[in-house]
């Protein structure tokens, strides 16, 4: 019986299957990691929606205000004192309305933690809303819920959320940082335990309100862009997530009124200027705003 005979590829056949199949791959893979990157960014913006449920759920149990974070001076034996600023504590005062503490971490941050009293928590929240010390805002102060931000992101930041008071409390266990609070002011962003901000806690968001910082080292904002393809994800006060640039977002203290722009520029009579944000009914390039006006 005759058996034909078996033809092996030439070296040039053989050249051109692998240069279709790099070609291929080039074209492939660009498509898979954006397809992985737009998976991780869906799975924050959920993170950050279900937080935004905790919150309204903390709030409904709170006389309808805003959480206010842990908001006291700390005595220590060794007489010294350190202040945690409004709002720091945010996420373990939401803890017990969240099923797993993975809500609190992004998986594109790369924070990492350490056991239950360091939990990464990727998200930090608008100080605007948690007022003076001890007194959170009302949900019916904020003019514009839809344009107001809640939480924006952040990385390096970990915290006791397994603890309403993140550890803070007689005999609690601390981890390293308090879960943050900011609102861009300055650049600065308060997760610190020590009543100071330090580099190694950043924005996560890329330059705030089209705010260029003078001097990139002596700022928490270490990267232009957001931590997912040039932006990042934001929570709203009336609980929707967006992804949004960073340069399209209004930071800073709070607006005198609604109509007032960021740092009072074009000026407006009777509103404030450095490091505030425009006020919710203000027009322009923002689409969002730290101020509750």
């Amino acid at each position: 019986m005759h058996h034909p005979r078996l033809r092996a590829f030439t070296l040039i056949e053989l050249l051109v299957v692998i240069a279709v199949i790099s070609i291929l791959a080039a074209i492939l893979l660009p498509v898979y990691a954006t397809t992985r990157e737009k998976a991780r960014q869906t799975t924050c913006l959920s993170n950050q929606h279900q937080l935004g449920m905790a919150m309204l759920m903390y709030s409904q149990d709170s006389d309808e205000r805003y959480p206010n974070g842990i908001n006291k001076v700390v005595d220590t034996d060794s007489n010294d004192y350190y202040q945690i600023w409004p709002g720091e504590g945010w996420a373990g005062q939401c803890a017990a309305y969240i099923k797993s503490a993975a809500v609190f971490t992004c998986p594109d941050d790369p924070t990492r933690g350490s056991g239950l009293f360091n939990t990464p928590v990727s998200y930090g929240y608008n100080i605007n809303l948690a007022g003076e010390p001890g007194a959170s805002i009302n949900l019916s102060t904020v003019t514009n819920p839809a344009k107001t931000v809640a939480l924006f992101e952040v990385a390096g930041v970990t915290a006791n959320v397994n603890d309403p008071l993140e550890g803070s409390g007689p005999g609690g266990v601390s981890g390293t940082n308090f879960s943050a609070s900011a609102n861009g002011l300055d650049n600065r962003l308060y997760a610190q335990k020590t009543g100071v901000t330090l580099e190694d806690n950043t924005y996560a968001t890329g330059y705030l309100g089209g705010r260029v910082p003078p001097d990139p080292v002596q700022t928490q904002f270490v990267y232009a862009f957001g931590r997912h393809t040039g932006g990042s994800n934001y929570l709203l006060t009336d609980g929707h997530v967006r992804w949004i640039d960073g340069s399209r977002i209004s930071s800073g203290a709070n607006a005198t009124s609604p109509a007032c722009n960021q740092d009072n520029s074009p000026a407006v009579p009777g509103c404030s200027a450095t490091f505030t944000a425009a006020g919710s009914a203000s027009t322009g390039q923002f689409v969002a705003t730290f101020s509750t006006l």
